[in-house]
């Protein structure tokens, strides 16, 4: 029997060639779709799952309120958290801690009788010693055990090990590190990894010492406090069976016990919270935990897609399977006669529509293999085919395939099953009925309403991603952000020549400036201070974000002097702490703009108050991304020349010429170190890179989804033009012309596409606001996108059954009414 309906079934692929290749086309493309982007939510879900003891791996966040200010949830901690913790509560087994310097590093390998190898590694991170303890590393090279015993060991990857000593072991080899991690110091090879960034919310390079660099000078000759130096991330390993709920109930008396003296004397209070380390990467509530995070609102769109893809392939087989239905009427009818039972016929038909999915499943796999490159360019990840072979995997696809020809094949086979033998069997005027009886006719309608639905509403939704990118990209961030190059100075050696280097750069006519500042918009500034009027207490102060600067930093980013005047070497008393301010602060502080200049605020540090005198205003400026709300910022001049980056503003259209030029000049006085330099613009870019792969993502998808619609409506104006052959022969013959005949043809599907613009308009409207709320400055979504949306949307569909239409149209009504 089953032999039997797979006959049936491939007789019925071969004699419908057009509606089989569409259903299989329609079903594959949307089954590939699904694919790709179920393995790319599972990537994103399995974080840090690998762990052997991920279960009990807890992050310590702070939720902390800072004066009057409203409290922010902080994914680091000051250091002493960590082992007092340990000492406080038998529950917690373990503790580490990581350090995270925002600063690149310089690792050099020397070797007597060669030319000393240079490259600069980021990710390079500073651990405790027992953080391998914590953390499931595999290790190719030296035991995790004893990896960071001694201060001087570096661990690093397979990929950094590869670079530095080629092919062969890297295990006890000396290394040289440069700037804030090693101090120009030799470190000797302990250990090496196998890089598993894919995997892991802490995407490292390299591991050194947490008691290694200037982090370790730090922890060994300051005072260490409970509210100060918040920068390290904390680390808990719970023994097992212990419930974290019941620990964090302990948490607030630990914080009396331990820091209220300290967060007292600062005006902080802080609330402790423990978040599981397998959920760090979907931490929406952080910015960055180690590395940037992802939100699960991403993952709800892309799911959401998925599925709707899928459905909109399901439902161009169901409309398509339902409206060929009359011409199976018969062979229903003569198998209801032979004895055929209604459940056999069901289980035929739906037989057949697996046999189509199966099939399309197939070809699916094989577009999964071709695209999947193509796709991990687009999303950024390292997937492979291999892990659609899982068994879990593939029976999971298989299934889903199943369960797609089921409900695919559902209407029709159930539909076709209660026919009267009878009525269909005395002839095409009778069973023809059964075709377009109310019901089928609502139902096809209803799904291809669904489908435009769909397809308008990720229309919309892609037109305001892209109107929003598109935003970000362009409004002004209050600073000149055009053709101006950072070049960071990584090590104290490279520090030491700042100056000569800066005097060297404006040697050439094409640059017009430079400064020096420890950060720069658009890349994480870690530096901070607590201040408050004179005539405040200390616990009524606010954060204020600082900065670092030479004289000209300011003149070179251009930005914008509302009051007073900028730092001046004509003014020596600007080195004693004067500073420059944004209008956020003035907001912050209720000091009105015309009364700014000289006004003092005052920060406290060990008993000791340290006056700053304000002595400009510049207009506000996006330091962050546009998710952040500007907050108060300041600028003080630092007259050492210890700066982390030059920006070097230059007038050109020769880059690769004024870039040269530079190099030659920085090989000059650093030979050893390599050159390096980023363009401002785009580093500030790159904090949408989450938001511009969601719109790749969206986009791709969105042309996909509505092509496969297409597919469908393209399919049912092919059946209607069919049904209605006759029709449009007596109409030709009484003089109908082609126009009115292809608008006859096509009012039906369009007024289904403008229910379907009218339906999907609101829903999109509120999930995009939902989305944009994410956003602290964004774009208002205006009626024009709906407009451009719906337009879209109908010049599509009318281009899809026109070309059925006019093929119906143009056809010889001879030919068409020869048979009455």
């Amino acid at each position: 029997m089953i032999r039997n309906y797979l006959k049936i079934a491939w007789r019925n692929i071969i004699r419908n060639k057009t509606f089989s290749a569409i259903n299989i086309l329609g079903l594959s493309v949307g089954l590939t779709c699904c694919m790709l982007l179920l393995l790319y939510i599972r990537s994103e879900l399995a974080f840090d799952k690998h762990h052997q003891q991920a279960n009990n791996l807890y992050l310590l966040s702070l939720k902390a309120a800072i004066g009057q200010g409203a409290g922010r949830e902080f994914a680091t901690s000051p250091a002493p958290y960590a082992p007092t913790l340990r000492s406080e509560y038998p529950e917690i087994e373990e503790t580490t801690r990581l350090f995270a310097p925002e600063n690149k590093t310089l690792i050099q390998v020397r070797e007597p009788g060669k030319q000393v190898l240079s490259f600069y590694e980021t990710k390079g991170y500073q651990v405790d010693s027992n953080f391998f303890a914590m953390f499931s590393y595999e290790f190719v090279e030296g035991s995790p055990a004893n990896a960071l015993a001694d201060r001087n060991a570096v661990v690093l990857s397979e990929e950094v090990a590869q670079k530095l000593f080629g092919t062969g072991p890297a295990l006890d080899k000396t290394v040289r590190i440069s700037g804030d991690l090693g101090l120009g110091e030799d470190f000797k090879v302990t250990g090496v990894y196998r890089d598993a960034s894919a995997r892991s919310h802490i995407d490292a390079r390299f591991f050194v010492p947490l008691y290694a660099g200037d982090i370790g000078n730090f922890l060994r000759e300051s005072r260490l406090d409970f509210a100060n130096n918040n920068m390290f991330f904390t680390y808990l390993r719970l023994r097992p069976g212990t419930e974290p709920a019941q620990l964090m109930h302990k948490l607030p008396a630990f914080v009396e016990k331990y820091a209220r003296a300290d967060l007292k004397q600062y005006g902080f209070d802080v609330a402790l919270q423990l978040v599981p380390v397998k959920d760090l990467h979907l931490a929406d509530q952080f910015q960055s935990v180690v590395t940037p995070t992802n939100t699960t609102t991403y993952l709800y769109i892309l799911a959401s897609i998925a599925i709707f893809t899928l459905l909109i392939a399901c439902i161009n087989f169901m409309n398509l399977s339902t409206a060929r239905s009359a011409r199976r009427a018969a062979e229903v009818g003569v198998r209801k006669v032979m004895g055929a039972e209604k459940f056999a016929l069901v289980w035929q038909f739906l037989g057949e529509s697996m046999v189509l999915t199966l099939l399309a499943l197939v070809i699916s796999l094989v577009l999964v293999v071709l695209l999947l490159p193509v796709f991990n360019q687009l999303t950024g990840k390292q997937l492979h085919f291999t892990e659609l072979l899982e068994p879990g995997i593939l029976l999971t696809f298989v299934g889903l395939a199943l369960l797609t020809g089921f409900i695919a094949g559902s209407y029709p086979a159930f539909y076709l099953s209660l026919f009267n033998p009878v009525l269909v069997l005395k002839g095409r005027a009778a069973y023809g009925k059964f075709a377009n009886t109310l019901s089928s006719v609502v139902l096809r309608r209803g799904l291809v309403v669904f489908q435009f639905v769909v397809s308008v509403v990720l229309v919309l939704a892609t037109f305001v991603i892209l109107e929003q990118m598109k935003y970000l990209r362009n409004t002004s961030l209050g600073f000149t952000q055009d053709q101006q190059i950072a070049i960071p100075f990584r090590s104290g050696e490279a520090r030491a020549v700042y100056s000569a280097f800066r005097n060297e750069v404006l040697t050439s006519n094409q640059v017009v400036a430079a400064g020096g500042a420890q950060y720069y918009p658009g890349i994480f500034n870690a530096s901070d201070l607590v201040m408050h009027r004179p005539d405040q207490p200390q616990d009524q102060g606010s954060e204020i974000k600082i900065n670092r600067v030479d004289y000209e930093y300011l003149q070179t980013m251009g930005f914008d002097l509302k009051q007073g005047r900028l730092f001046s070497r004509e003014y020596p008393g600007d080195t004693n702490d004067r500073m420059v301010v944004n209008e956020a602060l003035l907001k912050e502080f209720q000091i009105p703009a015309d009364k700014a200049i000289g006004q003092r605020l005052s920060f406290d540090w060990q008993g000791v108050t340290y006056p700053f005198e304000i002595v400009g205003v510049v207009k506000d400026f996006h330091y962050e991304n546009l998710h952040q709300t500007i907050r108060p910022y300041a600028f003080l001049l630092n007259n050492r020349s210890r700066f982390n980056y030059l920006i070097v503003h230059v007038n050109t259209d020769n880059m690769q010429q004024v870039l040269g030029f530079m190099e030659q000049k920085w090989k000059a006085l650093r030979p050893d170190e390599p050159f390096e330099y980023t363009f401002l613009n785009e580093d500030f870019q790159k904090n949408y890179q989450a938001e511009a792969r969601t719109s790749r993502i969206v986009s791709y998808f969105t042309i996909i989804s509505i092509l496969i619609s297409c597919l469908g409506l393209f399919g049912l104006a092919a059946f209607a033009a069919q049904q209605r052959t006759k029709e449009i022969g007596v109409r030709k013959v009484l003089g109908a012309s082609v126009g009115s005949i292809v608008a006859l043809l096509s009012q039906d599907f369009l007024k289904l596409v403008l229910i379907a613009i009218l339906i999907a308009s609101p829903i999109a409207w509120y999930a995009m606001n939902q989305w944009l709320s994410n956003f602290a400055y964004k774009i208002d979504i205006g009626w024009w996108i709906f407009a451009l949306a719906g337009g879209l949307a109908v010049g599509v569909a009318l281009l899809t059954v026109s070309f059925q239409a006019i093929k119906a149209a143009l056809m010889n009504p001879v030919k068409s009414l020869r048979s009455e």
